[in-house]
């Protein structure tokens, strides 16, 4: 009985093992994601903040 229960203590533990190296692998996946979506959106905000200014030359020439 004793052999058993240690068995099935085992089976659970290897199998949250298991489970706790996907999570990090997924917040891993999840944190390179969000790094790529932060240096896009910083993209955008430097293209965008060159129109603007490109919009402020023109009203200050006219």
């Amino acid at each position: 009985m004793q052999t058993e229960l240690f068995n099935q203590l085992e089976n659970k533990i290897e199998n949250m093992i298991d489970e706790v190296e996907l999570l990090r692998m997924e917040i891993s996946e999840l944190r390179e994601a969000k790094q790529k979506l932060e240096d896009e959106q910083q993209v955008w905000q430097n293209n965008l903040q060159h129109l603007l200014n490109k919009f402020d030359s023109v009203d200050a020439t006219e």
